[in-house]
């Protein structure tokens, strides 16, 4: 080994040890160092002895992909910015602040990671409301390699416009969703509820007029095609005030499965069959309200 050798060998320990600290500072929430290294997907560049040109490519490819919707990490908090992992989710693109904080996030389900999202990065829940076709762009083909519901199938579609019109409770929007006259059924909670019209009345608006906020977060979408019939399945979650105490919400977790038919060349819901159930996990001591009335029962919620 020459002289040489072992001076840039000697210098390469110097600048790795110095980098270090700032790395270690900046997955515990501090500010990115600025530099080369933090221009390359996962912190790996010059670690394999790669020459400059690679290091120059790498940066490039990573500064044209999509960039994160979020602020801030929704594993640790930490700063988020263009170099940062990322998960596509939803329709959009989740940054976090370090390597190793993307595959926490793997390991969680849909719903663990919109609860994170609402903690640490609202804006992106905001960016996902507003993804295109519905505020409930669950799973689309372009999010999630495994999605089984693309955003373009015609039944999936009417599937989500029927969310979207609930959370406005746009009665003509939903009436043009089903079969007319009396030909669409429902069921709720395994029990009959007669046609689309009865239930429209009876249930579905009143109850959406005590919950002006209801929005349904799906988790989980699939769709199954056999000819001209379609099956669509969300699952999900929503809130709701709390039957026994008003000032306060409950969760409810929610299935709505959907068959859609092809009525002369247009799709529209022959039945559907809204499930839900409150979820006893996410129950808190509630406190005590003198004289309190008893509310509707909470196996009635529907929205």
């Amino acid at each position: 080994m020459n002289r040489s050798t072992v001076l840039f060998a000697t210098t390469s320990l110097l600048f790795a040890g110095a980098l270090a600290p700032a790395a270690l500072g900046q997955c515990g929430g501090m500010s990115k160092p600025a530099g080369p290294s933090s221009a390359t997907t996962g912190g790996h560049a010059g670690h394999d002895g790669a020459p400059a040109a690679t290091a120059t490519l790498s940066a490039s490819v990573t500064t044209s992909r999509a960039q994160p919707v979020n602020q801030m990490c929704p594993i640790k908090g930490g700063e988020v910015d263009a170099q940062s992992p990322t998960r596509p989710f939803k329709g959009v693109t989740i940054g976090f602040c370090c390597p190793g904080c993307e595959g926490k996030w793997d390991k969680k389900t849909d719903e663990e990671k919109m609860s994170l999202l609402v903690k640490d990065a609202p804006e992106a829940v905001m960016a996902i409301e507003a993804a295109p076709n519905t505020k409930l762009q669950a799973n689309p083909s372009d999010a999630q390699p495994d999605a089984t519901a693309p955003a373009s199938n015609p039944a999936v579609q009417v599937a989500r416009s029927y969310m979207a019109a609930c959370t406005k409770a746009d009665a003509a929007a939903l009436d043009a969703l089903f079969l007319d006259k009396g030909r669409a059924t429902i069921s709720e909670n395994a029990g009959d509820e007669g046609t689309w019209e009865t239930y429209r009345d009876h249930h579905l608006l009143p109850e959406l007029k005590e919950m002006p906020d209801f929005v349904m977060t799906v988790t989980k979408e699939d769709v199954q095609t056999y000819g001209t019939t379609s099956i669509v399945r969300q699952i999900g979650s929503f809130t709701a005030p709390d039957p026994n105490h008003k000032e306060l919400t409950k969760k409810y977790l929610a299935a709505v499965t959907y068959i859609v038919v092809d009525d002369g060349g247009a799709q529209k819901i022959a039945h559907l069959h809204w499930s839900s159930r409150a979820d006893k996990m996410a129950d808190a001591p509630a406190p005590a309200v003198p004289d309190a009335g008893k509310g509707p029962a909470a196996g009635h919620v529907h929205k």
